[in-house]
């Protein structure tokens, strides 16, 4: 009976160790199937109205700042109102969309 034992422990270990090299082995026939081309698309945004925006609500707060009052300041591209309360000091920047 112990040859009996010792061959069925033989033989679970060997099917073990097969199965454990069978899953290693799948892995690397997956990553090779992953490769390939890979597409990406980029939308490239013109800045530049941006900076002007706040350019211009910069010179609004300075204006709102020494006159005390609210301001508005328009460019080509923006609109910037300040309003002041009590203790806020509220800047809205409009784009204009071309």
């Amino acid at each position: 009976m112990r040859a009996t034992a010792r061959f069925s422990m033989t033989k679970a270990l060997i099917l073990g160790a097969l199965g454990v090299l069978a899953l290693v082995s799948r892995p690397a026939v997956a990553e090779a199937q992953a490769r390939g081309t890979l597409q990406a698309t980029a939308t490239v945004v013109d800045t530049r109205p941006a900076f002007e925006g706040l350019q211009a609500a910069r010179t609004a707060i300075q204006a709102a700042a020494t006159t005390g009052t609210d301001s508005r300041t328009e460019s080509q591209q923006s609109v910037v109102t300040v309003a002041r309360t009590r203790d806020r000091l509220v800047v809205t920047i409009d784009y204009s969309r071309n």
